[in-house]
C-alpha cells in the first residue's frame, strides 16, 4: 500500500493494520540488498553461461525482535522477477522455510519437499529424502532457500548431528548438477553453526542486524515516530517528543528495531482505542503494562530507574520488587 492508498483510508483500525505492515527500511537492510543484488546477478550470469559453478550464502543474525524475518522477507518482495512457488507453475526459485519443530534433517528434509510441491506419502529415510530434494530443487530451478530459524538445526544438537546439518548445507550450495544458494536466518546462536566449519564460513556472507542504541539510532526512532504519527492522523503530547521519551521508547523495545516498532503502534493503538487525537506518554506506559502484565516500577515509561527494567521479563509485581530491595 503506497501513501496515497493510506491517505484515503478513514477507519482508524484500518489505519492501524496499515501501520503493521509499513516496512521501515534502514541501512542493514539496504546492505543486505546490495550483497543479495550480487548474488542474484551471480545466478543470472551462470545460468546464461549454462555453468552450474558453486553458490553462496548469506547468513542474516539478530537478536529475536531485531527484525531479521521480516528484512529477508521484504527482501524477496523486492525482486519480483524471483519467481516464487504457485499452483500449476513448474519454476520456483525461491523456497521460504521456516525451521520446524522438531528441528531434525529429516523433518527440515519433508518441509521442504512440501515447499517444492512433493508431499511425501509416507516415512522415508533422511537420506532418500535429501537426494529427492536436489533433484526436485533442479527440477524447479531454484536459485535461493531461505531457511528461518536455523540455528535450530544445530543448537542443543549431538556432534554427530551438528556435522551432518553442516554438510547437508555445504551439499546444497555446492552440488555438482545444481547448486543453491542458502539464505540462513536466526538469533546469534546461528554463528556457531557457520563458525564450526571453514568451508562453510568461507562460503557465506553475514548480515548482523546490530542493537539500537540511543547514541547512533535515536534520531531515526524519533523520525520513524513521527512518520507514524502522520500517518494515523494523530497528534503528539510535547513529552513523547523528548530525548527522555526516546530514551525509554528504544529501552522498552530491548534495543531491538522490530520490538521499538512494535512497541509505537501499540501506544498509538491505546490512543485510538481511548478515541482521543493526541497520543500521550501514558499510552505508552498502558501498552506496555497490557502486554507485561508489570506493576508501575517495573514499567519503562513509569519508572525514575527505567534502565534497569529487563523489558523482555513479564509479571514482575510487588513480590518481585520486594526481593530486589532484600525485603
Amino acid at each position: 500500500m503506497n501513501k496515497s492508498q493510506l491517505d484515503l483510508i478513514e477507519d482508524p483500525e484500518m489505519r492501524l493494520a496499515a501501520l503493521r505492515n509499513k516496512f521501515i527500511a534502514h541501512q542493514t537492510y539496504e546492505s543486505l540488498r546490495e550483497l543479495f543484488d550480487r548474488h542474484v546477478k551471480r545466478r543470472r550470469a551462470a545460468q546464461r553461461l549454462n555453468s552450474a559453478g558453486e553458490a553462496r550464502g548469506i547468513v542474516v543474525i539478530g537478536a529475536p525482535g531485531s527484525g531479521k524475518t521480516t528484512v529477508v522477507t521484504r527482501l524477496l518482495e523486492f525482486y519480483p522477477d524471483l519467481v516464487k512457488p504457485e499452483v500449476d507453475v513448474e519454476l520456483a526459485e525461491v523456497i521460504c522455510l521456516q525451521i520446524p519443530s522438531p528441528a531434525t534433517l529429516k523433518h527440515v528434509g519433508t518441509a521442504m519437499l512440501q515447499a517444492l510441491g512433493y508431499p511425501l506419502r509416507r516415512d522415508r529415510p533422511a537420506a532418500f529424502i535429501w537426494d529427492l530434494v536436489r533433484h526436485l530443487l533442479q527440477q524447479r530451478g531454484t536459485l535461493f532457500v531461505h531457511l528461518d530459524e536455523a540455528q535450530d538445526l544445530y543448537t542443543n544438537k549431538s556432534q554427530t548431528a551438528r556435522s551432518d546439518v553442516v554438510n547437508t548445507l555445504k551439499s546444497l550450495m555446492n552440488n555438482r548438477a545444481w547448486p543453491v544458494g542458502l539464505i540462513l536466518s536466526g538469533t546469534p546462536e546461528l554463528a556457531d553453526l557457520i563458525n564450526s566449519d571453514h568451508q562453510l564460513a568461507r562460503r557465506v556472507d553475514v548480515i548482523n542486524l546490530d542493537p539500537v542504541s540511543w547514541e547512533a539510532d535515536a534520531r531515526n526512532v524519533q523520525r520513524t515516530f513521527g512518520l507514524f504519527l502522520k500517518r494515523s492522523r494523530l497528534e503528539a503530547e510535547e513529552s513523547t517528543l523528548s530525548d527522555e521519551f526516546t530514551r525509554r521508547l528504544i529501552h522498552a523495545g530491548a534495543n531491538e528495531f522490530g520490538l521499538i516498532i512494535e512497541m509505537m503502534i501499540a501506544g498509538i493503538e491505546e490512543a485510538v482505542i481511548d478515541g482521543e487525537e493526541v497520543v500521550r506518554s501514558r499510552h505508552f506506559a498502558k501498552s506496555f503494562q497490557r502486554k507485561s502484565g508489570c506493576i508501575p516500577a517495573f514499567n519503562p515509561f513509569l519508572a525514575d530507574d527505567f534502565w534497569t527494567i529487563d523489558p523482555r521479563v513479564v509479571l514482575r509485581n510487588q513480590t518481585t520488587l520486594d526481593v530486589r530491595a532484600g525485603r
